[in-house]
């Protein structure tokens, strides 16, 4: 969660809008799970790397808008901890318009990233 609320704001521009939104899925018999869904208006991730950045030490790295170096973990390591708890992580992207992120995981996971969510916006403030 830290990482791609940090990439939201490494990759957009000053000012850059950044949408966070969440809901319950329910299927059939499963358990309901949630959706969080993270929208920025950034950069975007070009369709030639779109398949690596998940990847441990990739080299699917951009600089951001103000230079920042990318260390080629931070994705790979939020796409474990999602696994680690039930969960899934993915986005949908072109470049040049920002990517959106998408998290869905079981209720209580989903409450603890939460709790971990507005900790992080009191770092942003």
């Amino acid at each position: 969660m830290h990482n791609i609320l940090s990439n939201a704001v490494k990759f957009s521009p000053k000012n850059g809008l950044i949408n966070i939104s969440s809901k319950i899925i329910k299927s059939g018999f499963n358990k309901p799970k949630w959706l969080l869904a993270i929208k920025d208006d950034g950069i975007g991730i070009p369709f030639e790397i779109q398949g690596f950045v998940f990847d441990q030490f990739t080299q699917a790295q951009l600089p951001g808008t103000e230079g920042e170096t990318p260390t080629g973990l931070g994705l790979y390591f939020a796409k474990k901890t999602m696994e680690q708890h039930g969960g899934r992580i993915w986005f949908e992207s072109v470049e040049n318009k920002g990517p959106l992120f998408l998290l869905n995981c079981l209720p209580i996971s989903f409450y603890l990233l939460m709790v971990k969510l507005i900790q992080l916006l009191l770092l942003f403030r």
